[in-house]
C-alpha cells in the first residue's frame, strides 16, 4: 500500500497546490472500492507518511468527522431559524 498511498499523496498535493492551497503534510484517506466483476464493495484506507501512528490517523479522521458534524449542525440551526 505504501506506493499507492505515496502516489495519492503526490496527486492530491499537486491538485491542492494548483488551486492555491498549502502543502500537504499528512494525509489520511478512506476509499470505497467496487469490484468490477462482482460489484462487491470494499474499503481501503491509508496514510502518508506510511509510518504515521494509528492514533494520528484516527485524530485526523475524527477531526474531519467533527468538521462535517459542525457543518450539518449549522445547517440545521439556520434552517430552524428560517422556519420559525
Amino acid at each position: 500500500m505504501s506506493t499507492t498511498a505515496e502516489d495519492l499523496h503526490q496527486a492530491i498535493a499537486g491538485v491542492l497546490q494548483a488551486h492555491g492551497y498549502g502543502m500537504v503534510s499528512r494525509l489520511a484517506f478512506v476509499v470505497e472500492l467496487v469490484d468490477e466483476e462482482t460489484g462487491g464493495l470494499g474499503l481501503m484506507r491509508g496514510t502518508t507518511p506510511n509510518d504515521l501512528p494509528v492514533w494520528s490517523e484516527l485524530g485526523l479522521l475524527q477531526y474531519a468527522v467533527m468538521d462535517i458534524q459542525a457543518t450539518i449542525t449549522a445547517q440545521w440551526v439556520t434552517n430552524d431559524e428560517e422556519d420559525g
